[in-house]
């Protein structure tokens, strides 16, 4: 069973850009578009969810300094 198809339309002058970042990558076209794309929306979510878990602490901060640490461990 062959994989899916994606096909996007680009200019010749952005093929041919691609075409040698990939070349330069040792990678075919098709491998280095791929892997970037994947790349950059795991990054994307990554991101998402750290803006998310940023807002939720601000929300709810229960930092402490260094020396309040150290006084809760008794040292």
């Amino acid at each position: 069973m062959s994989n899916p198809t994606i096909t996007f339309r680009l200019s010749k002058e952005e093929k041919e850009f691609l075409e040698k970042i990939a070349d330069f990558n040792d990678l075919s076209l098709s491998d280095f578009v791929r892997k970037e794309t994947l790349e950059a929306a795991e990054e994307q979510i990554d991101r998402q969810t750290y803006k998310k878990l940023m807002e939720e602490h601000e929300e709810n901060d229960q930092s402490i300094s260094h020396q309040e640490m150290l006084k809760e461990l008794g040292l």
